[in-house]
């Protein structure tokens, strides 16, 4: 075995105990991976029950798994990829200057009615919907303070950065800031609509 393949397979291996570690689950039996795969599909993504269990070895089949197989764990714990996921460990050691890659300024943007998926570390995910300059609707959440129905608004949506929100409205509640994906940042995803 090449030394590259041991450190790929040392990485897959701490992507699924990552993925164990954040949803507390020692994913052993079917009912484990059918979670999984609904959670997913969720998210948006979709991963068959049978991948799932050979990627964990439920399945005995020597088999590397797909780069879009370990490109759609990472996204659910809240990396933009795989590559991300692997770089992360060092990237902490590292001083925090970046480069902004890939940012999206929502007033200037988007259209009204645009969908998008945040998603952000542990496995957290967000739904939102754009109601016009900036102004946002949350239509689903998973693992969030963020609920269904909260309204705020965005200014700069910056991958792999933290995202800062103002005017964060909740049932009941005064108007407040709020950050989103402090550690590690965000990643969002535009959704096709149809």
């Amino acid at each position: 075995m090449k030394r590259g393949e041991k450190i790929k397979t040392a990485s897959i291996e701490r992507l699924l105990r990552t993925t164990e570690e954040t949803y507390k689950r020692d994913f052993k039996s079917p009912r484990d991976f059918e979670w999984l795969s609904e959670k997913l599909e969720l998210m948006g993504s979709r991963l068959s029950m049978s991948t799932l269990k050979r990627l964990w070895g439920y399945i005995d089949e020597n088999v590397n798994p797909h780069m879009s197989t370990l490109n759609t764990l990472a996204r659910l714990l809240g990396y933009n990829s795989f590559s991300h996921f692997e770089q992360s460990s060092v990237a902490d050691d590292l001083p925090s200057a970046t480069v902004l890659s890939a940012s999206i300024h929502p007033a200037q943007e988007l259209d009204i009615n645009d969908r998008m998926i945040l998603s952000w570390s542990p496995g957290r995910v967000c739904e939102i919907r754009h109601l016009g300059k900036g102004q946002f609707v949350v239509e689903k959440s998973e693992n969030t303070r963020l609920v269904p129905g909260n309204t705020f608004n965005c200014e700069l949506m910056i991958e792999g950065e933290p995202l800062y929100i103002d005017n964060l409205v909740q049932s009941g509640r005064s108007p407040v800031g709020y950050v989103c994906g402090k550690r590690n940042g965000i990643h969002f995803q535009l959704m096709n609509v149809e």
